[in-house]
């Protein structure tokens, strides 16, 4: 990405190099102020040196005020691009892997240590190129004033190093644990406003507050930590710095006063050891910047490490048109551990067949849908859309064509339009409204519900109009398999129906797959299947109920 903008990156390097030697130029026209001209009697250099002094000062806020623009727009590329690369990573993970990772977890990764790598990546080497300039210019000009206060000013910079050497694993283990403690902080907020209705209902405000509470004194600890690794790292840097002005107050000032160094040389030299402290101040914060940005890179590519458990393949075989919806399961064997949730999972399902999929809690059928989307591939067996292997199919094109509508579906930030469009974007507005008439939804569509905001987490919709809703994405996106998992679960019985009737009547011709406990509510199948001990079997034949006597 830095490479991407080369030329930008070489002009803010140009400019730099340019503000600091103009920076540079002050303690050395100084000299010349004070020894030839004002002891020196001329008042045409005071006035001459003066102009250059304000030509300079004009100059070099020009050129800071072009440099920090150029910079900016620099930097946004590659913080955007880097964010972007990394969130591109995540739309490929599976649904494990944010099972497992709390969701502060990977917004603290996304933000705060995606900015820290991106900072540390331009402005560690522009710093370095800078600092560096500026000690070579500043070391010139020294060693023209005096070799014997440059050696003696210099002299300290091995100390700095050292100092630096010694605060690295502090500065490091305090950065990893303010992280930490970040995340942590972050999960607990993204956990608890998800679930504020329910700690509402619990009468648990009190134990949130008392856990954010304890969340702040971890974190404030951390962040105690942390900055007393830097301003100790900081502060002796600066000492050592000091240290210096002060040895050429001190040899500096004798020599002076006893003839053998003029004035302006000493006036000069002092800016110019403030000056050079500056430079290896950068370098040793870039030092410690550097701790930080190694704690950031290591977390992000811990989640560079995840791997995708599935990919489009690099030669997909395209279905052919239209796609009728034929599927077929072939001795499926899939689990997330050494236990099997579907083995040998046998099914064949005829186009536009309208199939009920019933079975206990925690049967499996969940995962033979993100199997059916692909977000997993089996282990064994095999899945097919229309005669072809799923896996060897598109991954937009096969969940194009197979979609699935679920128990809460989600819904996005924004409005009504803002959802429809967010399945179908081309879609006009003819077509949206009639989706959602189609869905059931013609009052809405006919009362500019189209701009209706969601709100928050869809509160501002009940869960008969955010089912609607999503069965009108469906109906844009005309797919040729619809899954409904466990979509009118909890509905009254009247609702459900008419839903169930309104996809039969829309898709009357699709593949229909409706996973559910109450097979009254989803209307006439064509067949039923149970899943039962990882397999797809027809139901047992419900048997009478037989009341149990007990002998007394």
């Amino acid at each position: 990405m830095v490479r991407q903008r080369a030329g930008s990156v070489a002009g803010v390097v140009v400019l730099s190099c340019v503000g600091s030697a103009a920076a540079l130029l002050p303690p050395y026209l100084t000299q010349r102020l004070v020894d030839e001209g004002i002891v020196g009697g001329r008042v045409d250099l005071v006035l001459q040196l003066c102009a250059a002094f304000l030509v300079l000062m004009v100059g070099g806020v020009l050129v800071e005020t072009l440099s920090r623009l150029t910079y900016l727009k620099l930097s946004a590329h590659v913080l955007f691009g880097l964010r972007e690369q990394v969130w591109r990573h995540l739309q490929t993970l599976a649904p494990t892997y944010y099972a497992r990772t709390r969701g502060g977890e990977i917004l603290s990764r996304l933000d705060g240590d995606v900015a820290e790598v991106q900072r540390f990546a331009l402005d560690a080497p522009m710093a370095v190129l800078n600092g560096v300039f500026s000690l070579v210019v500043a070391l010139v000009l020294m060693l023209s004033l005096s070799p014997m206060l440059t050696a003696l000013v210099f002299a300290l910079v091995p100390l700095q190093v050292a100092a630096l050497m010694f605060s690295r694993p502090w500065l490091e283990n305090s950065t990893q644990a303010l992280r930490k403690e970040s995340a942590a902080m972050s999960s607990f907020f993204v956990e608890s406003l998800r679930a504020m209705k329910f700690i509402q209902a619990s009468n648990a405000a009190r134990r949130q507050e008392a856990g954010l509470r304890a969340h702040h004194g971890d974190y404030f600890a951390a962040l105690r930590r942390s900055q007393l690794a830097s301003l100790g790292a900081g502060g002796l840097q600066r000492v050592l710095s000091g240290l210096g002005v002060l040895l050429v107050f001190a040899v500096g000032g004798s020599l002076a006063a006893a003839g053998d160094l003029s004035v302006g040389v000493v006036v000069a030299f002092i800016a110019y050891t403030t000056r050079a402290a500056g430079p290896l101040q950068t370098l040793a914060g870039v030092f410690m910047g550097w701790q930080r940005a190694k704690v950031s890179l290591q977390r992000i590519q811990e989640l560079a490490a995840e791997r995708p458990t599935v990919s489009s393949p690099a030669q997909p075989v395209t279905l052919a048109l239209p796609v009728r919806g034929e599927l077929r399961l072939d001795a499926v064997r899939f689990g997330y551990g050494a236990e099997a949730v579907l083995d040998d999972a046998t099914l064949d399902i005829p186009a536009g067949t309208k199939l009920a999929l019933v079975g206990a809690s925690g049967a499996g059928k969940s995962t033979l849908i993100d199997l059916l989307q692909r977000h997993y591939d089996p282990q064994a067996g095999r899945l097919l859309l229309d005669g072809v292997r799923i896996d060897l199919i598109d991954l937009v094109e096969l969940r194009r064509e197979v979609v699935v509508v679920d128990q809460e579906p989600v819904l996005m930030p924004g409005t009504v339009r803002d959802n429809l469009r967010f399945v179908a974007p081309d879609a006009d507005e003819a077509a949206l409204l009639r989706a959602l008439e189609l869905a059931g939804l013609a009052k809405l569509a006919h009362a500019g519900g189209l701009d209706k905001p969601v709100g928050a987490m869809a509160a501002a919709l009940s869960r008969g109009e955010r089912l609607r809703i999503a069965l009108a994405r469906a109906i844009l996106q005309d797919p040729a398999v619809l899954i409904l998992d466990e979509t009118t679960s909890g509905l009254d019985l009247p609702v459900a129906q008419a839903i169930i009737a309104a996809v039969d009547r829309i898709f009357a011709a699709r593949t229909r797959i409706v996973i559910t406990h109450n097979l009254a509510s989803v209307g006439v199948v064509d067949r039923v299947i149970e899943l039962r001990d990882g397999r797809l079997v027809e139901p047992e034949p419900t048997r009478p109920v037989v009341p149990l006597l007990r002998v007394v």
